[in-house]
């Protein structure tokens, strides 16, 4: 009975220490806030692009902006957590880098009554939802959907009726990739004769893509070859086109060339596209989800409640819709 009248507490707690922070964010606005942004490697360049539209966008609505970088190392991010909490910032933005390594820092700044927006990348279950005030990026599953289709499209268009799709994907142990891989699969899959032969891991790195690629081509090779590689982005896509290159392999839309599809739509993939070696990516935009967010940070310090999920409209960049998406995807 003590423990549950404990949690129970702790429960009640929790909710006014929010309520409280909303009552205070209405009441002073957006000016003069101190928002912390807890970013992986700002070097990449996804997260680079977003880190600085998030920080010129904010700082414009007069929020000052701290970015906190880490390495994709889920143990420095939660010690950095710990630090803003400690220096008592108004708001944290996260990138999940570990959905679950970040759930002890989320709870401690949510009990300190600190609201947080994630980016890039969300949390699962709904016993976190408590944690953040708003998601804001793309749905993930509606990114590996888009690529599943452009993939067939081009299998079917190229006159296949069986196909080997391998896929190089982001980090598979947990987060966006798995969820991706997930959505590619059922897509290709659904159609008679396709399969998805296999997924590696490359951690969204293009030098492991070329190599994985590489080898994934020679370990095919006397069962037919591989007809498709999905690359989760594309810089990753671009190794897989390097290998197949080195390999004395056509990639293209051809009966037999290796069809490419990429993803997050970069500058590597626009090339590509312009060339004719790959043959569709997936509208994601860094700049927009980093604008994105500072409103909805802005939002919150308005007193306006934001929505659980706040996802970024996606679709297809092929050769036929180049001219829109050809600038704001060259980052």
């Amino acid at each position: 009975m003590y423990e549950l009248l404990k949690r129970l507490l702790l429960g009640f707690a929790a909710v006014f220490a929010v309520i409280a922070t909303v009552a205070n964010a209405s009441a002073a606005g957006a000016e003069g806030k101190r928002v912390a942004a807890f970013m992986g490697p700002t070097q990449d360049r996804y997260i680079g692009a977003l880190s600085k539209s998030f920080e010129t966008t904010a700082t414009a609505a007069g929020m000052k902006v701290t970015i906190f970088s880490s390495p994709f190392d889920p143990a420095l991010q939660s010690q950095q957590i710990d630090d803003g909490i400690a220096q008592k910032f108004d708001m944290l933005v996260v990138q999940t880098i570990s959905q679950r390594a970040v759930i002890p820092a989320l709870t401690r700044a949510r009990n300190a009554g600190i609201p947080v927006i994630l980016v890039i990348a969300p949390l699962e279950g709904s016993d976190t939802s408590d944690l953040y005030l708003t998601y804001v990026g793309y749905n993930d599953t509606t990114l590996g959907d888009l690529a599943g289709s452009a993939m067939v499209k081009a299998l079917v268009e190229s006159g296949r009726k069986t196909a080997k799709v391998a896929v190089l994907a982001g980090i598979m142990s947990e987060g966006k990739a798995p969820m991706r891989d997930k959505a590619f699969h059922a897509v290709v899959t659904k159609h008679s004769g396709f399969e998805v032969v296999v997924t590696e891991d490359v951690q969204w790195n293009p030098a492991k893509a070329e190599q994985a690629a590489g080898q994934l081509l020679a370990r095919f090779a006397g069962q037919g070859g591989l007809d498709g590689i999905y690359g989760m982005n594309d810089s990753v896509a671009n190794g897989a086109i390097q290998a197949a290159e080195a390999a004395g392999l056509k990639v293209g839309a051809g009966k037999t060339d290796i069809i490419i599809v990429g993803g997050n739509c970069q500058a590597p993939g626009i090339k590509n596209l312009e060339a004719g070696k790959m043959v569709a990516t997936v509208v994601q935009l860094p700049v927009e989800e980093g604008k994105l967010a500072a409103a909805k940070a802005k939002d919150f310090f308005d007193g306006k409640k934001p929505e659980k999920m706040t996802y970024l409209p996606t679709e297809l960049v092929t050769k036929a819709n180049l001219a829109k998406y050809g600038q704001p995807c060259s980052y």
